[in-house]
């Protein structure tokens, strides 16, 4: 299967940096876990039980023929050129059925050396052939079908053999009323097992099946299906048949016919929840019976028709952790695709399933190593020495990989944040030196993994910027939104291909989802590249898709079209995020009014459920203004610089500074605090590195601490430099005798505090916020640090508005 619709649903991180080309990663991984929601694993359609393990019912012929070795290979083809002179069909399909036995297991077809053996076989098939033409010669049903079903064992691929079975069609299709249940089972499977798709055959067997269903048992009902299933032929009344007569016999199925009839089930397509419920229950009281194969086969199938039977999975998922040793690699592949597929987490299993992957590596087969990446990355489990072997085996193959099997690998890698640099240095030559291969969805799944991983494949951008010029019409506006975002999040910049994909996009925005909309801004203001229709058409979008918004996304798509002409619009979405800041500050002022006894962990809780980590460039000052607090003004911004508080004085000036030193990052404040004749103007500075050696921090026995940290995702709490300096602000008023649970001496405190994060990025433009880095990256970081020249009234506003911000 291809691996998913176009660009992955929303996949990806949640928009990588918020300010611009230079602004570092916000960090958050929102959406990455949807990217490739609907990649489905390939390799698991109509060939995945290519055989089938039809278990023949040999009846006449009596019990099925033992085992012959090696050394009587040739022992085999004389008698069968003697049952060819005799005309003894019989005779000659249970010769074939012998050397099935001893040939296919071997994979002695592909062997040069039995070159002349092979040869005389050829000429044993085409003899009968000839035979099969002979006009006094009448086969019987009988007869057609056991050649048939022995071809099928024998697997022997030649154009003879095709040739014989279209002879068989043609003489079956017109005497199929004489065939026996038997019959038609075994004829079909051979056909199936070839993959010999005759039509005309198959709808007169259709016909004869639905009239003579009630005389299938078992065996002959499940590998029907198995074989209908698997040439991707339906129609309703073979299918409504084969459902109704398999419900009434459900309790005679063996473990194997169980499983062929749900894989069956499952490649048509047929939710037949009456069936596929009595199967469940059936394989809960069988699970003892079932050996890996046909267990993983079943799981598969209920995953695949999206049914989630907990209490058969955990059966099959208890009876795998016993058999465990005994799985073949695909029949792990199938086993947690279909756990990943249902999103049930299994730990105990997956982590079995890993120990044996692991042990059993070396060979393992791309579609293999494919989809087991895909499951565990799917399913939550970045399991990374799993991971790092799966990379190291796929890197010896990836020549060998196939273009969906590639975008599934990649989608996976990016999904558990493993930077596998050979892995992906690899892929991303493949893909480059073979990009007409792939197909628009997968280009856009695998640039999107690039992007998630922050991992710039020259070679590879090049090529796929080169081949989307070209082929700008067989992509979807997702995969080209994907594509943007990806160029954006790696800093390559191909102002003509992205100017000529938006009003591709701009035609298709509303297929965008939220994040996507979000993320597509984004791009195009990270690469500075203007298109005031795109940014229009994103903007009219997402007021219809309002209500949708994480309040994330809505943050990153107003920063993004702040400074595009579309007045309307965005003056609308303002509105919309000042609902969301309103509930945010309405709930901080009413939680913290009074001063009463709180809850912290009812506070944090509360606050986590808002999902507002980030208020941007247009949030921030619409958030501070419901709380009453100020921006801070530009005085304070140049007084900042004017200081040099950029550098920190406790750093090691031996030390190498960093490659950008616009990332360089610090919280710093401006008090001026009055308490009856006592006054103090004094500046508070914070730096990363102080950390470690005089946190303010209960956690680590350091001192008192006087404000609530509540730790947002991508915040790091108390160890957040603002943190620190409201403490110490907190720290010098009380030095002045204010006692801190007395509200007339908190009262009696006036004064002001200008306070904000910094980097050297920051100046001289603070006036300048919508197009400076810094400013809109912090967001409600910013209501932790800008409490602007806020009066001090208590204690407890500061409390409360440094609390609020998750500091």
């Amino acid at each position: 299967r291809d691996g998913g619709r176009d660009g992955g649903r929303d996949g990806g991180r949640d928009g990588g940096r918020d300010t611009g080309r230079d602004g570092g990663r916000d960090g958050g991984r929102d959406g990455i876990r949807d990217g490739g929601r609907d990649m489905v694993p390939s390799g698991y359609g109509g060939g995945g039980m290519s055989q089938g393990g039809f278990v023949r019912e040999y009846g006449n012929h009596g019990d099925a023929p033992g085992h012959v070795s090696e050394n009587s290979r040739g022992d085999l083809l004389a008698p069968m050129m003697e049952y060819l002179e005799a005309r003894d069909i019989a005779g000659l399909t249970k010769g074939l059925l012998r050397l099935a036995k001893v040939l296919n297991p071997q994979g002695v077809f592909n062997n040069p050396q039995l070159g002349e053996y092979l040869g005389k076989l050829r000429d044993l098939l085409a003899r009968l052939y000839g035979l099969l033409h002979s006009s006094d010669l009448i086969p019987s049903p009988k007869d057609l079908s056991d050649i048939a079903f022995a071809l099928g064992k024998l697997q022997y691929d030649d154009n003879i053999v095709v040739d014989i079975l279209q002879r068989i069609a043609e003489i079956s299709k017109y005497r199929a009323e004489n065939f026996s249940p038997h019959d038609m089972a075994g004829i079909v499977w051979g056909f199936a097992s070839l993959g010999v798709r005759n039509e005309a055959l198959m709808s007169v067997i259709a016909a004869e099946v639905v009239n003579k269903i009630e005389g299938f048992d078992q065996r002959h009902l499940s590998n029907t299906a198995w074989a209908f299933s698997k040439c991707g032929l339906w129609n309703e009344q073979l299918v409504s048949a084969i459902a109704g007569e398999c419900l009434a016999k459900i309790h005679t199925f063996s473990a194997q016919s169980l499983s062929h009839i749900s894989w069956a089930m499952a490649q048509w397509g047929t939710r037949k929840d009456d069936l596929m419920n009595a199967i469940a229950d059936e394989v809960q009281h069988k699970t003892h019976e079932f050996s890996p194969g046909p267990l993983a086969m079943t799981a598969w199938s209920f995953a695949s028709l999206q049914i989630k039977n907990i209490p058969l999975m955990t059966s099959i998922s208890e009876e795998a952790v016993d058999k465990i040793r005994s799985f073949k690699t695909q029949d792990l592949a199938h086993l947690a695709w279909a756990f990943a597929n249902l999103r049930i987490q299994d730990s105990r299993l997956f982590n079995k399933m890993a120990d044996e992957v692991q042990r059993n590596i070396n060979g393992t087969l791309p579609p293999e190593l494919a989809n087991i990446a895909w499951a565990f990355s799917k399913n939550n489990f970045s399991h990374e020495d799993l991971m790092c072997a799966i990379a190291k085996e796929a890197v010896s193959q990836i020549h060998n990989f196939k273009s969906a099997e590639v975008a599934m690998l990649t989608w996976a890698f990016a999904v558990a944040g493993l930077r596998n640099k050979e892995l992906m240095t690899g892929i991303g030559a493949q893909v480059a030196q073979n990009i007409i291969r792939f197909s628009a969805p997968q280009l856009s799944h695998i640039a999107w993994a690039f992007g998630a991983l922050s991992l710039r494949h020259t070679e590879f951008l090049q090529s796929l910027s080169t081949h989307v010029y070209g082929s700008i019409k067989s992509f979807r506006a997702q995969g080209l939104s994907n594509i943007a975002w990806a160029f954006a999040m790696v800093n390559f910049r191909d102002e003509q291909l992205i100017l000529r994909v938006a009003p591709a996009i701009a035609r298709e925005v509303g297929d965008l989802r939220p994040l996507a909309l979000a993320r597509c801004a984004w791009a195009y203001r990270v690469l500075s590249v203007p298109s005031p229709e795109l940014m229009d058409a994103l903007s009219v979008e997402a007021l219809k898709k309002a209500d949708e918004f994480p309040t994330k996304a809505l943050v990153k798509l107003i920063d993004s079209v702040y400074s595009s002409p579309v007045p309307k619009e965005r003056s609308l979405l303002h509105r919309v995020l000042a609902g969301r800041t309103a509930d945010v500050a309405n709930f901080i002022q009413a939680f913290w009014k009074g001063n009463h006894p709180i809850n912290e962990e009812d506070y944090c809780g509360q606050l986590h459920a808002f999902s507002f980590v980030e208020c941007g460039i247009v949030g921030t000052p619409l958030l501070l203004s419901q709380l009453n607090i100020d921006l801070p003004s530009g005085g304070f911004m140049r007084r900042c610089c004017q200081k040099g508080l950029h550098k920190n004085p406790k750093e090691d000036p031996t030390r190498q500074a960093p490659d950008d030193a616009s990332r360089v990052e610090y919280t710093a404040a401006e008090a001026t605090v009055t308490l009856a004749d006592r006054t103090f103007h004094e500046w508070f500075v914070r730096y990363p590195d102080d950390f470690g050696q005089d946190c303010l921090s209960v956690d680590d026995g350091g001192a008192q601490t006087f404000l609530v940290a509540c730790t947002l995702p991508g915040r790091q709490g108390r160890h957040e430099t603002t943190f620190a300096v409201l403490e110490d602000i907190c720290s010098k008023i009380l030095d002045l005798g204010v006692q801190s649970r007395s509200v007339e001496d908190c009262a009696a405190v006036t004064g002001s505090v200008e306070s904000s994060p910094q980097s050297s990025r920051a100046f001289p433009a603070w006036e300048r916020c919508g197009s400076s880095g810094r400013v809109s990256r912090t967001s409600l970081w910013s209501l932790q640090s800008r409490l602007a020249r806020s009066a001090i009234e208590s204690s407890m506003i500061l409390r409360s508005a440094c609390s609020c911000s998750g500091a």
